[in-house]
């Protein structure tokens, strides 16, 4: 006598759903178990800065990411579904399961290589730089107590440099003055620095 359908539907059910569940909580626990940034507070990701004409341009800027973001997952859900209604669920089932336990494998390694890049972060020279321009940052959960977001010019960049000076108001960085940039390299990508302010030369 065969087994009823649902005594042999139930642990293929049990096994799809654990795929599908498991590797997101095990990514979501390494994540909370990382110290996240090193030295919270003291230095603060250095990024090449994109200066703006318009508000529209601003805004696009900004958006930009999060379109790009939905259009990867418009075209990645329109290709399962496609997939899905030519082949059936159940041929693509393990494809799309082990690509699902693959993408979440990727960002685990993704979150352990950031944190080990932030950890063994190197000291680079003391630069001074140019400030172009300074702008308020409100107090929030990303920036804490707020400071201001200071655009310079940096000793053999070829273009504008940006970083979040935290805690520090935007007048102790005047348009045309100089700071002395303290800045880390990371272990295999990224810098990370901090702005001491200077006197603007108007003031002295």
């Amino acid at each position: 006598m065969s087994p009823a359908p649902e005594t042999t539907a139930a642990p293929v059910a049990w096994r799809g759903l654990a795929w599908a569940a498991l590797p997101p909580l095990l990514v979501l626990a390494l994540r909370a178990l990382m110290p996240g940034e090193v030295d919270a507070g003291a230095l603060q990701r250095l990024e090449t800065a994109t200066l703006v004409s318009d508000a529209a341009e601003a805004f696009w800027m900004a958006a930009r990411p999060l379109a790009l973001g939905l259009l990867v997952l418009a075209v990645a859900a329109g290709a399962c579904l496609f997939a899905v209604r030519r082949w059936g669920w159940a041929r693509l089932r393990p494809a799309l399961l082990g690509l699902w336990a693959a993408m979440w494998l990727a960002m685990g390694v993704g979150l352990t290589a950031s944190d080990l890049n932030r950890a063994q972060r190197q000291p680079l020279p003391d630069q001074s730089v140019k400030v172009l321009l300074a702008r308020e940052i409100l107090p929030g959960k990303r920036t804490g107590p707020g400071g201001t977001e200071v655009y310079f010019e940096q000793p053999g960049e070829a273009e504008p440099m940006r970083l979040f000076a935290q805690g520090q108001p935007p007048a102790a960085f005047v348009p045309g003055s100089t700071a002395l940039l303290h800045a880390e390299a990371g272990r295999w990508w990224g810098r990370w620095g901090r702005l001491t302010s200077r006197l603007a030369p108007a003031s002295r």
